[in-house]
């Protein structure tokens, strides 16, 4: 989502989506604060932005056998993580390898792929669970039903904790009357 040069990735998936309508994101980050980073949002040219062109370049290493992964930098509580993975299909990587580059790389990189990374009998496992199969449409990444951490599976939408015990998640401070 940062990169130099140009526009990055940030901007562009700004300027292509209305981040402030997300159907997740809009019900667990307070409207204010959501509307004022994307509702006036920078738009130029698409040859302006130059997240694909970076992700071509990180294309070009992984095939020469360097580890690539995403990063995000924590932008847009969550969604930064899909626009880097949406951006490297943009620049020649498959689906299936941008969901590598954010999910086993990173681990073998950080020598947790043992433990993390995949799913595999034995591994722990934090996950979502999709309404549509990004293979298909990498866009589809944030497409969320479900999301388990720690044994304990949410609804996305509401973030109610649906197993192992049911339980409504409380108003956020916004919410609240």
């Amino acid at each position: 989502v940062v990169t130099y040069g140009g526009l990055a990735a940030d901007p562009y998936w700004r300027q292509a989506t209305d981040v402030w309508l997300h159907p997740i994101l809009s019900k667990h980050v307070p409207p204010k604060i959501l509307q004022a980073g994307s509702v006036r949002r920078t738009t130029a040219p698409e040859s302006d932005f130059v997240d694909a062109i970076s992700a071509k370049t990180a294309h070009m290493l992984k095939k020469r056998g360097v580890m690539v992964s995403i990063g995000a930098h924590g932008q847009e509580e969550g969604l930064a993580a899909h626009w880097e993975m949406w951006s490297f299909v943009r620049g020649g990587f498959s689906p299936l390898e941008a969901l590598q580059a954010a999910t086993i790389v990173p681990a073998r990189h950080l020598g947790f792929d043992k433990d993390l990374g995949s799913l595999e009998v034995g591994k722990l496992a934090d996950l979502v669970i999709m309404n549509a199969n990004p293979l298909d449409d990498i866009a589809n990444t944030d497409k969320i039903a479900m999301i388990m951490l720690n044994g304990r599976l949410y609804e996305a939408g509401s973030m109610n904790q649906v197993l192992p015990v049911a339980q409504t998640k409380p108003a956020y401070y916004w919410q609240q009357d």
